[in-house]
């Protein structure tokens, strides 16, 4: 995979500081872990760490990887802010036996992360590598924004608008695929400038995680809509995915 982070990470926190998570979010995981007595955890799309921080606040030994070196540096930047000292790996989620020899209570991938793969043979490969990381009735997770009904809104999203920065999302998609134009645009005294990234995705649904979780050994394949497990429908604007295995 091509770091297509390699600028964007250290203007990606313009969406908000790593402790800026919601809080049915937070509840949803503790209340996750706990159910299934975990207390390691491996982010394997760790990104600039916000998730890292949120876990490690809760009391779990977290451990981050991320593909792109850029993001691992700022993830590192904004733990050691927070007084977080976590171990960050660089590493694609394909092979995480080459850089992982112990095995966790829990693989989390969130934020739309396994989509960056597109072919078929490259997700069950990361399924898989992420089950093998998995100790025994360890459990596995992920987060996604691409849904059904989200699939149906505007193509052109204004996600930032401040004073001094906009973020707006261009999207597109066709059978398989979605492309997300990032628009920065900054405008103020101290820093004028424009940016574009151009993140690409394969459209993962509910039916496609629990056929590809499955092809990979994964039970009790659970599809929520939202951080208060609610079931997923043509309406949810989240899609929440856990998996066990056993």
């Amino acid at each position: 995979m091509n770091d297509i982070y390699e600028k964007f990470a250290f203007d990606y926190d313009e969406f908000g500081s790593i402790e800026n998570y919601l809080g049915d979010e937070k509840n949803f995981f503790d209340r996750i872990f706990r159910k299934h007595n975990v207390r390691t955890i491996l982010d394997c799309a760790c990104g600039t760490g916000q998730h890292l921080y949120m876990l490690s606040q809760l009391g779990y030994r977290v451990w981050g990887s991320d593909h792109s070196f850029s993001m691992l540096d700022v993830a590192k930047k904004n733990l050691q802010q927070k007084g977080q000292t976590i171990p960050l790996h660089q590493c694609d989620f394909r092979y995480l036996e080459n850089t992982f020899n112990l095995c966790f209570d829990a693989i989390v991938c969130l934020t739309t992360s396994l989509p960056h793969l597109h072919s078929d043979d490259d997700l069950l490969m990361a399924v898989k590598s992420m089950k093998n990381r998995l100790n025994n009735g360890g459990l596995l997770v992920f987060t996604s924004g691409t849904t059904h009904y989200n699939l149906t809104l505007p193509p052109i999203e204004v996600v930032i608008n401040r004073e001094d920065f906009s973020r707006i999302f261009v999207k597109e998609h066709n059978t398989h695929l979605q492309t997300i134009h990032v628009l920065d645009l900054y405008h103020s005294p101290q820093r004028l400038e424009h940016n574009q990234y151009d993140i690409v995705y394969r459209i993962l649904l509910d039916n496609d995680y629990r056929s590809l979780l499955l092809q990979a050994g994964f039970s009790d394949i659970q599809v929520y809509g939202n951080y208060d497990m609610s079931p997923y429908d043509q309406n949810s604007q989240r899609l929440i995915v856990t998996a066990n295995n056993y």
